[in-house]
């Protein structure tokens, strides 16, 4: 039996630029060996999910070229890079006001972009299923927005574009996203990176219960999963300097490292879970260096955004037998 292709892409802001470097690489490749120079990543995923940038990127590579279109994408996937290079400034637009008094960014440029680039498309008219995350401050619920529920029931459809903004807004950096379902149910949401900033193991569980073209409600086995992160982050929180932190200097550190950790209890489980079922060629977990790059996720300096195209470009050229090996397994499973 064909597998089921899923990608999963971490959280990590500015920093969702290194998955869409490879991503755009596999791409590129999925083109040139099937010379098909329209191919794109929704072509041969059978699901993606996101969290925070990484639900951004999930939006941009499943929307449809044009209403109730689910064979062609809107966008090919360097189109991705360059919504990071030349908004970048834009989405992160710093307050006037005292950043401990208010979140530190204003979300209006960001809304606004999503607007523009995602329009009115639906959760229920994306082109594959999907899974993003966030999280219900008011009801204090985790939630998954996914495609077989919003065809399903109204309550569980939303505009892409107020999915993305809920996604990414990242506690202290944007303010929470106060988004309404088609059926006029109103949610206030946070970022998903605070339970789940790798969401492959909520992609795989969510996937045994969809009914994919090849199966329905395919085991783990039947599965082939590409997870993808922001890069790997190696800062040091050197005791002497910490010891003596109150609640004001851990604020940032706290939600750092809480992002990472989940990310890398993920990677163990997800591993582990497919070497116990004897398929560790099941799961490929892609974690690029950082290099020059600086590691917080608000960084968009024109040299930082630099750094993080060139650490992508880095992995790339580093693992190309690893990234053409992904392309060979896509195309091998869509024949």
């Amino acid at each position: 039996m064909k597998k089921v292709r899923i990608l999963t892409i971490d959280g990590g802001g500015i920093r969702g630029i290194i998955p869409a470097v490879i991503l755009n690489y596999i791409e590129e490749q999925l083109q040139e060996k099937t010379n098909n120079p329209n191919a794109t990543l929704a072509d041969y995923f059978d699901m993606i999910a996101g969290t925070s940038t990484g639900g951004i990127l999930t939006t941009l590579y499943l929307l449809p070229a044009d209403a109730g279109d689910t064979k062609n994408s809107r966008y090919f996937a360097k189109e991705a890079i360059e919504l990071y290079k030349q908004y970048g400034r834009t989405i992160f637009t710093r307050r006037k006001s005292t950043r401990l008094l208010r979140p530190a960014y204003i979300s209006d440029g960001l809304k606004k972009i999503l607007k523009e680039k995602i329009g009115d498309v639906k959760l229920s008219e994306v082109r594959k299923p999907c899974m993003i995350t966030a999280y219900d401050i008011s009801n204090r619920n985790t939630v998954f927005f996914t495609l077989p529920a919003a065809k399903r029931f109204l309550r569980r459809d939303y505009y892409m574009r107020d999915i993305a903004r809920a996604t990414s807004a990242a506690p202290t950096y944007f303010q929470p996203a106060e988004i309404h379902s088609l059926a006029g149910n109103a949610y206030h949401l946070i970022d998903g990176g605070i339970f789940a900033n790798d969401p492959a193991m909520s992609a795989v569980v969510e996937a045994r219960k969809t009914t994919f073209p090849q199966c329905a409600n395919p085991r783990f086995e039947d599965m082939y999963v590409v997870s993808i992160g922001t890069g790997k982050v190696v800062k040091r929180y050197e005791y002497e300097r910490v010891k003596r932190w109150g609640l004001l200097q851990w604020i940032r550190p706290v939600i750092d490292m809480m992002m990472s950790s989940s990310a890398e209890v993920v990677n163990y489980q997800v591993q582990k879970l497919f070497e116990a079922i004897g398929c560790s060629s099941c799961y490929v977990r892609i974690e690029p260096d950082l290099g020059m790059a600086s590691s917080n996720m608000d960084n968009v300096s024109d040299r930082n955004i630099s750094n993080l195209v060139n650490a992508g470009l880095t992995f790339v050229r580093n693992n190309t037998g690893m990234l053409n090996g992904i392309v060979d397994e896509l195309i091998k499973n869509d024949m």
